[in-house]
């Protein structure tokens, strides 16, 4: 293979990336939106979880956590979830609609151009929620973290929501099975919920549950990211994002060989 078959689909991918941040930019009520319900989600989840907080439950992170730390780590968490692209429902969509056919017969990669542009809306969305979480922390009068763990929840978080991008896409591609695919979404959700420490930090299970969950691409997603937003540590900050990158890498290929799967089913016996 040449190095120019190489480069062009990098160049197609750059430019869905790119196409697909402008798309949610140009979309801007939707990103207004969004970030309206997520001013009023972290307003509710910080009053709860203020007065969890408060009590300083013996034997648990909340020990040891600075004023305001489980509403810091909500916050990120709940950034990271909302930014994430819902790329699973167009690939529903193309694949039961049939519209897939004829991109299979382009020579730019149907499916990287796809995640691509997902990504680009992702990060687009991570911008726009972002900006609004960072004037609700300012207004609030909350302590300010150090510069320190705001440049480590951006890196972990940015990385956490492509892993994120890719769940979801793992989530698309079994249209190529189901007819819908609600049931898969619904599991993979509860997954991030749950593993991932959406509504509470990992590090408040037993131990048995937060070493599992810690393992698991979930984590990588979400908690990383809220973790070091409150705890923010080199010695912690490089084991994650080594964490990120391998679930990154991994989860990609399992993406292309559920790719590759669910086009050679419909091939050969087509849609479900």
């Amino acid at each position: 293979m040449t190095r120019s078959n190489l480069l062009n689909p990098l160049r197609a991918a750059l430019a869905s990336l790119v196409f697909g941040a402008r798309q949610a930019f140009a979309a801007w009520p939707v990103l207004m939106g969004r970030c309206v319900f997520y001013l009023v989600a972290i307003a509710v989840l910080t009053a709860l979880w203020d007065k969890v907080e408060s009590q300083r439950l013996p034997g648990t992170l909340a020990a040891y956590l600075p004023a305001g730390g489980l509403a810091l780590y909500v916050g990120v968490t709940e950034w990271i979830t909302l930014s994430v692209s819902a790329i699973h429902l167009r690939l529903e969509d193309d694949i039961r609609s049939g519209a897939l056919e004829p991109h299979l017969l382009r020579p730019k990669p149907y499916l990287l151009q796809k995640v691509a542009e997902q990504m680009g809306s992702t990060l687009a969305r991570l911008t726009g929620i972002g900006a609004a979480a960072l004037v609700a922390l300012l207004l609030s009068r909350r302590a300010v973290p150090g510069a320190e763990a705001f440049l480590f929840a951006a890196i972990l978080g940015v990385i956490g929501a492509f892993i994120g991008v890719l769940l979801y896409t793992l989530v698309g591609l079994c249209a190529f099975w189901l007819r819908r695919v609600l049931p898969p979404y619904l599991i993979m959700q509860k997954l991030l919920f749950i593993l991932g420490g959406l509504f509470a930090p990992i590090s408040l299970y037993p131990v048995w549950l937060y070493r599992f969950a810690l393992k698991t691409p979930f984590a990588a997603s979400t908690f990383f990211a809220g973790d070091q937003m409150i705890r923010p540590t080199l010695q912690g900050f490089w084991p994650y994002l080594g964490w990120e990158l391998f679930w990154f890498g991994a989860i990609a290929l399992l993406v292309a060989l559920f790719w590759r799967w669910g086009i050679a089913r419909v091939l050969k016996e087509g849609l479900p």
